[in-house]
């Protein structure tokens, strides 16, 4: 598989691609040569000139290899080619090629590909600023769900009278997600493929720019559902299970048949040629009673490329849950231990647990560094289990709401461990939050609060909220 990746070229408009914030930066020291290099752009058919690039190819043993192209590939091209042969070689092993392309996981465009070099040039916009720009958009376009959870992590952002987002106002957001960095533009809900225009929102991205990804529940994954999803170019998709045993599936999810239905559907999308994972969640006492092995043992069983393991985080509906129910530092550690030890054998499912990549070991909480979520309404939170506001979308823009959120105190820097499990933070933000809400609070109405040493007063709630922890799906 070959493919030519342009990462810089310049046009009448400016610098573009990939590396175009990166470079931006030492371009602008140079405004007489930039100047005349649009100039010279608008001489050519196309309009722009390939500063730099890749040619790019994956051989039948899955090596990578890239060479530089452009007319600073002489200079600059040749380091580059090498740190990207590296960072994609060094990946481990691909779980699925698709197109020709290799997977390391369903969370991450396939390479070669033009998404995947938006997400390097976000590591090396990351060395030269101290924070990376927002990688993976995860947007709730529906908070209704044929299920009624009873770990529902979306319960508390479900409204009665408030209106959804509409198709063209998440087209909107979906484009500016693209142009802000994103890689990974997540559907989830509620069920998202409870929305007739699910398709039409998907086709929506821009592949060459970011994954089309989507969590559901499995129940409506039909065979003419799993055509539309494929025919408008959805990458991946999550089935939440909740425990292996059918019976105790069905129970928390409130539907008859759920477990079979959602392994149905799982099948089918995979033999559709979708990248497929379960996604489930870790307690103490699953992990002690077996149920985190077996897991990975029906996730094998059915073919799953990948299986995430959330940990059970309090927030939705177990918001106010007791401490005793969190995974304690020995259970991520033996999570951790089961992950490790199941992904040296390089079978399929590919195992990612929350207790390593949000941990220490891994890239820490994501929240607010390389994600954002979005509810069905437009507010912008750091990630899903965190019941924090800055802003809605359809009074500002994703950018600036992004700006809002990574210049927060909270957020501006690097945090090794997921902030919603953090006593600390919960007590600073979380627990002052009134009962009544609304979820999810404005972040600076908190903070006034404190400043003037005065009780968080409830914000102006929407007409019609469901004051309903909670795990994804």
């Amino acid at each position: 598989m070959q493919q030519h990746l342009r990462l810089l070229q310049v046009g009448p408009g400016g610098l573009a691609g990939p590396l175009a914030e990166v470079i931006g930066r030492e371009a602008s020291k140079r405004p007489l040569l930039l100047k005349a290099l649009r100039g010279l752009s608008r001489l050519t058919p196309s309009k722009r000139i390939e500063l730099l690039g890749l040619f790019c190819e994956v051989d039948d043993d899955g090596r990578f290899g890239a060479r530089p192209t452009g007319l600073l590939g002489a200079k600059m091209g040749a380091d580059m080619a090498e740190t990207v042969r590296n960072w994609v070689n060094n990946k481990g092993w691909a779980i699925a090629r698709k197109d020709g392309r290799l997977v390391f996981t369903m969370y991450q465009p396939a390479l070669p590909s033009q998404a995947a070099l938006k997400a390097f040039a976000t590591r090396r916009l990351y060395e030269k600023t101290g924070h990376p720009r927002a990688s993976t958009a995860t947007l709730q376009i529906t908070a209704k769900c044929q299920a009624d959870c009873e770990h529902c992590s979306a319960a508390r952002h479900k409204y009665q009278a408030r209106t959804e987002m509409t198709a063209d106002q998440w087209k909107s957001v979906i484009r500016q997600t693209e142009d802000l960095g994103v890689v990974n533009v997540v559907f989830t809900g509620g069920e998202p493929l409870l929305r007739k225009d699910i398709y039409e929102l998907i086709s929506w991205v821009r592949k060459d720019e970011a994954n089309a990804m989507m969590f559901t529940n499995g129940l409506l994954l039909t065979e003419e559902n799993v055509k539309k999803l494929v025919d408008a170019g959805l990458f991946s998709l999550n089935v939440s299970i909740d425990s292996p045993d059918p019976e105790s599936h069905d129970r928390l999810r409130r539907v008859p048949r759920c477990f079979e239905r959602a392994i149905e559907g799982l099948n089918r999308a995979k033999e559709a040629g979708l990248i497929v994972g379960i996604s489930t969640y870790a307690t103490p006492e699953r992990l002690h009673s077996g149920e985190v092995a077996q897991m990975i043992e029906l996730a094998r069983d059915v073919g799953a490329h990948e299986l995430t393991v959330f940990d059970v985080v309090p927030t939705g509906r177990l918001l106010q849950q007791d401490a005793a129910l969190l995974l304690s530092e020995s259970d991520k550690q033996e999570i951790i231990r089961i992950e490790q030890e199941w992904n040296r054998k390089r079978e399929l499912p590919h195992i990612i647990s929350q207790s390593f990549i949000n941990g220490p070991m891994g890239s820490g909480c994501f929240a607010g560094w390389f994600q954002f979520y979005m509810t069905a309404y437009g507010d912008m939170m750091p990630c899903d289990f965190t019941p924090l506001t800055v802003g809605n979308a359809t009074e500002e823009s994703v950018e600036t709401l992004w700006d809002r959120l990574v210049a927060h105190p909270m957020y501006a820097g690097h945090c090794n461990h997921c902030r919603m499990q953090d006593p600390e933070f919960r007590a600073k933000y979380i627990d002052l939050i009134p009962d009544e809400g609304p979820f999810p609070f404005p972040i600076h109405e908190l903070d006034k609060a404190r400043e003037e040493r005065r009780p968080v007063v409830s914000a102006p709630r929407p007409e019609g909220q469901r004051s309903s922890v909670g795990v994804r799906g």
